[in-house]
């Protein structure tokens, strides 16, 4: 049985991980509410359990310990944060322990949508990174979506009530990577409130 503090410092450890590679000390602690002595404590603590590997003076996730984590994977544009966006993380945050939203690239958009968004590629991560329920945003890939799922191999792929994957589909391609994933499709309670809708009414903006 894994404790609640430890299993926040293994999944700090996890995101920091996907950012960094080695996690220290020093990167953990400006980021968990523990003081100091706590942290070494609990860090020691995971690592006699095999949760955590010790590499000299840095530390990374043992294959034991990131079987503890539920690691939930979303994506989307996110160009005007609005209602419908907060609910769908906060959902998405739910189905696991930690959230990690590929956000996409301004040259996805444009192939998708023929123009550019409102706001650029790191705006919008930034943007996405304010969310309290998003444990760490990353940009997506330009060439192929599922290079984010096999860098960041999910538990759980959460998709907008909206979204056009179709989870047979996501699924599939995730088994030909090695990935097992659970795909979720998510509802909303405010199906008329969307991103195009907001940009084709200028009213509704100007609410916002």
């Amino acid at each position: 049985m894994v404790s609640r503090q430890i299993k926040e410092v293994l999944a700090k450890i996890f995101t920091l991980q996907v950012k960094l590679g080695l996690v220290r000390l020093e990167d953990l602690q400006p980021t968990l509410p523990f003081n100091p002595t706590l942290l070494r404590k609990l860090v020691r603590e995971a690592v006699r359990k095999g949760l955590v590997k010790k590499e000299g003076d840095a530390y990374r996730l043992s294959e034991k310990g990131r079987g503890v984590l539920k690691v939930v994977l979303a994506g989307g544009v996110f160009d005007v944060i609005h209602p419908g966006h907060v609910y769908t993380l906060k959902s998405s945050k739910e189905l696991g322990d930690v959230l990690i939203v590929s956000v996409a690239r301004d040259k996805t958009v444009l192939a998708n949508k023929g123009h550019m968004p409102l706001n650029s590629e790191a705006e919008r991560v930034e943007l996405v990174s304010s969310i309290k329920y998003v444990d760490l945003a990353v940009l997506g890939s330009e060439s192929n979506i599922f290079e984010v799922v096999e860098s960041i191999r999910p538990d759980v792929i959460a998709i907008g009530y909206d979204q056009k994957h179709k989870e047979e589909d996501l699924m599939c391609e995730c088994m030909k990577l090695g990935v097992k994933v659970k795909v979720v499709r998510l509802n909303t309670p405010k199906p008329s409130v969307k991103t195009s809708t907001i940009l084709r009414t200028r009213d509704v903006l100007e609410d916002f």
